[in-house]
């Protein structure tokens, strides 16, 4: 009697351990890679996505948009979002022929997603004031 109540002790400890663990796990789980849909703005056109990728280094964000112009156009991870966009909390690579590469040293996606910001990309260098693509960073909804 003594090793069946030893048993189930036993394997009731292991089940307890082993969902400790999927908690632990799961709640420690960090955001590896996140997608941005980058809706036109002011009937430029430019549709694309922002793709984020953690690294050891911060997060890393390519902007594609297969409409965009030779440019440069300058983009940003503003504070806000697309419909109510604040100040700028990143600087981002400008966007050159629709393409841009860039790593946002110290940051995390699950920041980002903490909080509530946009990408934003602007018209040109000379025209700043004029969104031509923006994004919000949002969880997506299948998470």
């Amino acid at each position: 009697m003594q090793n069946g109540s030893l048993m189930k002790r036993l394997n009731v400890f292991v089940a307890c351990l082993a969902f400790a663990t999927v908690c632990i796990g799961s709640a420690s789980a960090a955001t590896d890679t996140l997608t941005v849909s980058l809706k036109a703005l002011n009937g430029s056109g430019e549709n694309g996505t922002a793709t984020l990728t953690q690294t050891t280094d911060g997060v890393t964000v390519v902007v594609s948009i297969p409409n965009g112009p030779a440019g440069p156009q300058p983009a940003h991870i503003h504070e806000g979002t697309c419909a109510s966009p604040a100040g700028v909390a990143y600087a981002l690579t400008s966007v050159v022929s629709g393409n841009a590469t860039s790593t946002v040293k110290g940051a995390t996606i699950d920041k980002l997603l903490a909080g509530k910001y946009s990408i934003n990309v602007h018209k040109s260098t000379s025209d700043m004031g004029t969104y031509v693509a923006c994004g919000d960073i949002v969880t997506p909804a299948s998470m």
